[in-house]
C-alpha cells in the first residue's frame, strides 16, 4: 500500500498534520496511533494554557471533536503500533506491529 502521507502518533500535532494534509488535497493520508486519537493530553485533568482555549477544560474535552473534524476531510486512522521506519530511496517503509508494511 502506497500512502501520500503517513503520520505516526495521534495527539494534537498528529491530528493537526492530518487535517492540513487532507485539506491541502492529499488523498491517501493515514494516521498510525495504537490507541484512540488525542494523545497524552487526553489524560490531563486541567488544560488552561492551550491557544484559543479560554475556559479550563479536561484533555478529553479539548480533544473531543478533533478526530471527527479530521476524518471529515479524509484522514484515516489505523490502530497499529509503528515498530520500524526504513528509508528506501525516495520512499519510506513503515513496519506495523501486526507485521504489515506500508510505504
Amino acid at each position: 500500500l502506497m500512502l501520500d502521507f503517513a503520520i505516526i502518533g495521534g495527539g494534537p500535532a498528529g491530528l493537526t498534520a492530518g487535517l492540513y494534509a487532507t485539506r491541502g488535497g492529499l488523498k491517501n493520508v493515514t494516521m498510525f496511533e495504537k490507541g484512540l486519537p488525542g494523545g497524552q493530553i487526553t489524560q490531563s485533568s486541567e488544560i488552561e494554557n492551550y491557544p484559543g482555549q479560554l475556559e479550563v477544560v479536561t484533555g478529553m474535552e479539548l480533544m473531543d471533536k478533533w478526530p471527527e473534524q479530521c476524518q471529515k476531510f479524509g484522514l484515516k486512522h489505523d490502530m497499529n503500533e509503528v515498530t520500524k521506519v526504513t528509508k528506501n530511496g525516495e520512499t519510506f517503509q513503515i513496519t506495523l506491529g501486526n507485521g504489515d508494511n506500508v510505504e
